[in-house]
């Protein structure tokens, strides 16, 4: 089956499924791919067997969805030495990738080691200034600029000095009310928006 040649164009059905057997006959590995997939050593946990006659061809001329589909059924019915479910070496559940990927306990320590020392908390002073020196000076597109112009419609852009009559009524100490379904106290236009008609307890 080496020589199985699978078409070089971009053809929707040129997708396979196949599998790597044991000197007795029984699969090892399942997978999907196209052209010289099946062939190739891609990683270094799962090996081509040096014989090739024992890599073979289980469905071919498959769709993308339908070779995902048969590997993921394949996986199923042979099961995964890593679950304890089978006799296959396959990492994932296959169809989706990484689907059903269970880590080994070497990789959760080479990720464990690789993260010590490294804050997974809020970003420091320094991390967001350079943050915001890289975003200075981007030019935004027409389409931006059109809605934040009309987000800001209607609102009032003076900054300056506030009047005094303002002033008095920053003063004034707020009227507080309760609301008569659940005792909150507050304010009145955020008690007249949550509460008393617009209670949840009501």
């Amino acid at each position: 089956m080496s020589n199985w040649n699978v078409s070089q164009d971009k053809d929707p059905y040129r997708f396979y499924v196949y599998a790597y057997l044991r000197e007795d006959g029984t699969p090892y590995y399942i997978g999907k791919g196209t052209d010289r997939r099946a062939w190739k050593h891609t990683n270094d946990v799962i090996c081509p067997p040096l014989d090739k006659s024992r890599i073979i061809i289980l469905e071919n001329n498959l769709t993308n969805i339908g070779a995902l589909a048969i590997e993921r059924r394949m996986i199923c019915w042979y099961g995964r030495k890593d679950l304890g479910t089978g006799i296959l070496r396959n990492t994932t559940d296959g169809g989706e990738g990484t689907c059903g990927y269970k880590q080994s306990i070497e990789h959760r320590m080479k990720i464990s080691l690789s993260r010590q020392g490294k804050s997974t908390g809020p970003r420091s002073s320094e991390t967001r200034s350079k943050i915001s020196a890289a975003n200075k000076g981007q030019l935004r597109s027409a389409k931006t600029k059109a809605r934040m112009s009309d987000a800001n419609k209607g609102k009032s852009r003076n900054a300056g000095p506030k009047s005094e009559k303002h002033k008095q009524n920053l003063r004034k100490p707020k009227q507080l009310v309760t609301c008569p379904h659940c005792d909150i106290i507050g304010g009145i236009s955020v008690m007249k928006r949550w509460h008393f008609d617009n209670c949840k307890q009501k």
